[in-house]
């Protein structure tokens, strides 16, 4: 049963049903991958260690296009974890409206993809 009054932030949720649904999978792609409600709290963590070594941590602002993968909720989660302010920028959008989002949002740090669609 989800003991709403214990979880105020999304990260404790993901604790919660990492506890809670050990061993059950949380996302399937499609490439065949699945990743379990724990395997998405531990691979979370580690990707926050590698944002936290790159110097973010509470009340950063972050912004992030990246495309709608599993990754990307890793991303997400992890960013929850260390407390970072999330600005989320549609994939769609190009130079121009990336541009605007970030000097509107004062981004400290911005995450994209290496190569996405070539």
């Amino acid at each position: 049963m989800f003991e709403a009054a214990r979880v105020q932030t999304l990260w404790e949720l993901v604790e919660y049903r990492a506890r809670a649904s050990r061993g059950a999978p949380m996302f399937f792609d499609g490439d065949g991958r699945s990743v379990t409600f724990d395997g998405v709290r531990d691979e979370a963590l580690r990707v926050a260690a590698g944002l936290r070594e790159l110097g973010i941590g509470a009340g950063s602002r972050v912004a992030w296009q990246l495309p709608s993968r599993i990754g990307t909720v890793l991303v997400s989660l992890a960013l929850a974890r260390l407390g970072a302010v999330q600005i989320p920028v549609i994939p769609l959008h190009r130079e121009r409206e990336v541009g605007f989002v970030l000097a509107g949002s004062a981004a400290e740090f911005v995450l994209v993809p290496g190569v996405w669609r070539g």
